[in-house]
């Protein structure tokens, strides 16, 4: 098959002149040369053993054979053709492949720390779970109205805001810096992020008796074993979602929410709600919604 041929095609003594004005594509044409041998040779050796041919080992073969007639000027006008139209794709290919990677490489530099156990993406699960699991497991055992559950996890909540603001203000009057000092605002957002990641390895590392003194500014008496749990962690959850950089925050003003960012406790038709009101707030990152607010009908 290629042997015959191969022997055609390296007949150095019919093809040298094409090269004798040319050092750079003679020196081209006897290093393929030397690589059409070796391989006709290697064809040789697995013919004697017995080996079947893959189609892919003709196809590089083929190729190998319009390289060199590439190299010895033989190339037709279609393989030409062929081999610009394939230069070309992959010209279209690196640039490319080189935007993608420029958009990998920004995207990266904002990625979560996959290390990170107090992760945006960890947190909202932890969250996820503490509105369904955990809140329902708290509101059949204490036998608690969606109104009650409301104002338990609205105080909580405003419990952790105040406890995060007052540890701030708390670190900022030991470095001598005034929160009504106007002129060290910049500097003061400057060291934000650092001390939010200082705060959310501490909150998250802490325990429980940690969140009972936050639980302990509200009017809540979690004594009993659910409740104590279910405060517990609201209040670990909603704290490392405030320590987020930039920080997630509850709203809960109704008024202000649009329908599309609400969804039903008991999972109705938006045509079926009757006067609605928050059970679980809207978890906004600045103007960004993060996590749907939860509401219920008022009797």
């Amino acid at each position: 098959m290629f042997a015959e041929g191969g022997r055609q095609i390296l007949d150095t003594q019919q093809q040298s002149s094409a090269h004798e004005d040319n050092p750079s594509s003679l020196e081209a044409y006897r290093d393929l040369e030397g690589r059409l041998k070796k391989v006709e040779n290697e064809i040789r050796l697995m013919d004697r053993e017995g080996r079947v041919w893959s189609d892919s080992v003709e196809s590089r073969l083929q190729f190998l054979e319009r390289c060199y007639r590439a190299l010895a000027g033989e190339m037709t006008q279609k393989e030409r053709h062929e081999t610009e139209e394939l230069k070309k794709k992959i010209k279209e290919l690196e640039a490319k492949h080189k935007e993608l990677l420029s958009k990998a490489m920004s995207m990266h530099k904002d990625s979560e720390n996959m290390n990170d156990v107090s992760r945006l993406s960890a947190v909202l699960q932890m969250y996820e779970m503490l509105r369904l699991r955990d809140w329902q497991k708290f509101k059949t055992e204490c036998g608690l109205t969606y109104q009650t559950g409301h104002g338990i996890i609205k105080e909580l909540f405003n419990a952790c805001e105040k406890d995060i603001e007052q540890r701030t203000t708390s670190i900022f009057e030991v470095l001598g810096i005034s929160p009504s000092n106007d002129a060290m605002t910049n500097s003061k957002e400057a060291m934000m992020p650092a001390i939010r990641n200082l705060f959310r390895y501490h909150y998250y590392q802490s325990d429980t008796e940690f969140y009972s003194k936050i639980i302990s500014h509200t009017g809540f008496d979690p004594r009993p074993a659910p409740p104590r749990q279910f405060a517990q962690q609201c209040c670990k959850v909603y704290c490392l979602l405030l320590l987020q950089d930039p920080p997630v925050k509850a709203a809960w003003n109704l008024q202000e929410s649009p329908v599309q960012y609400l969804e039903h406790v008991d999972k109705k038709d938006r045509e079926l709600w009757g006067k609605i009101t928050l059970l679980w707030p809207i978890m906004k990152c600045g103007e960004e919604v993060i996590v749907r607010g939860v509401v219920w009908d008022e009797n």
